[in-house]
């Protein structure tokens, strides 16, 4: 154990405190619960109810070097309290900031109260990127476009802010994922060249015109006294993908979006059209669609139906 009886923690713009309290950890709970975000009365009463137990009144050192009386939890303790905050009863600009507390900050505490420091698993080094970052200077060649959309594409397909924050697991699919983008493109250079801004703004208005009509769907619902179910979920990285995948090969895409949530792109025969009874007369005309081979069978299906 760190022979310090108090450490002071960098952690997400916040600064923990661990103190040495009868030879255990505990964890100063007020400067956690600020660093959330969280509202620290209401969580002085949780702790009071819930934990009054083991929760104690330690002297701590406060940056200015006085002495203060701060409300501690053993750090065993610390994943039980944070397990009892939900994500999605806070408020929406808070969520990202509690999951992440949750996910890392008992553990982050206790490296530092074991070992002098924390190291954190989700980033990667340079040298364990490096097959990524051949692949993303492939793709960039290959596709001419700059460094900071191919790296955005990466960022976007598994939600990070940084490249350095794919996990070590996930590197391997992350080039394999560029290798794809790069196949795509390579197909599609052949006929057309890429417009990455038009993709993107394709991708921008699909999902906005399924929220807008999943909206106006909601609103007729209950004006007519019905039930709405729940609001689908939509995933920007699957739209994207979807339409940079099925745009680029020039292909038409049916857009079903399904009453109990969710969405299903399909794609249609590049020699497809959508008629009415009234159209199909001047589409027999057209000689990019019916062949001459086809006509006289057109013929005799007419005739066939004039004679009944």
């Amino acid at each position: 154990m760190n022979s310090l009886t108090q450490i002071a923690v960098p952690f997400h713009n916040s600064e923990l405190i661990v103190v040495d309290y009868n030879n255990q950890p505990y964890t100063a709970m007020r400067p956690i619960v600020e660093g959330m975000g969280l509202a620290w009365q209401a969580q002085f009463d949780k702790l009071k109810q819930r934990f009054g137990s083991v929760i104690m009144e330690i002297m701590t050192t406060g940056k200015d070097g006085k002495q203060y009386q701060m409300l501690c939890l053993p750090l065993k303790k610390l994943f039980g309290w944070l397990m009892t905050i939900s994500p999605n009863k806070v408020k929406p600009e808070l969520r990202d900031t509690v999951i992440k507390y949750q996910s890392e900050c008992d553990d982050v505490l206790w490296d530092y109260w074991t070992k002098g420091k924390a190291v954190n698993p989700r980033k990667t080094t340079p040298k364990e990127r490096e097959n990524l970052r051949h692949a993303v200077s492939n793709l960039v060649s290959r596709v001419k476009i700059n460094f900071s959309d191919a790296y955005n594409m990466v960022l976007q397909r598994f939600n990070v802010e940084h490249i350095e924050e794919i996990p070590l697991d996930n590197l391997d699919d992350a080039v394999e994922y560029v290798h794809g983008l790069i196949l795509t493109f390579d197909k599609v250079q052949q006929h057309s060249p890429v417009d990455i801004n038009a993709v993107q703004d394709c991708h921008g208005v699909l999902q906005y015109r399924l929220i807008e009509y999943h909206s106006q769907l909601e609103k007729e619902v209950k004006r007519l006294g019905g039930k709405m179910p729940e609001h689908p979920s939509f995933n920007p990285d699957q739209v994207a993908q979807a339409l940079m995948s099925r745009i680029l090969q020039g292909k038409q895409m049916m857009i079903k979006l399904n009453y109990q949530g969710g969405f299903s792109l399909d794609l249609i025969p590049r020699d497809a059209v959508m008629v009415d009874a009234n159209s199909i007369p001047e589409l027999v005309n057209r000689t990019d669609l019916v062949s001459k081979e086809q006509l006289p069978l057109i013929v005799q299906n007419a005739m066939g139906r004039l004679v009944k």
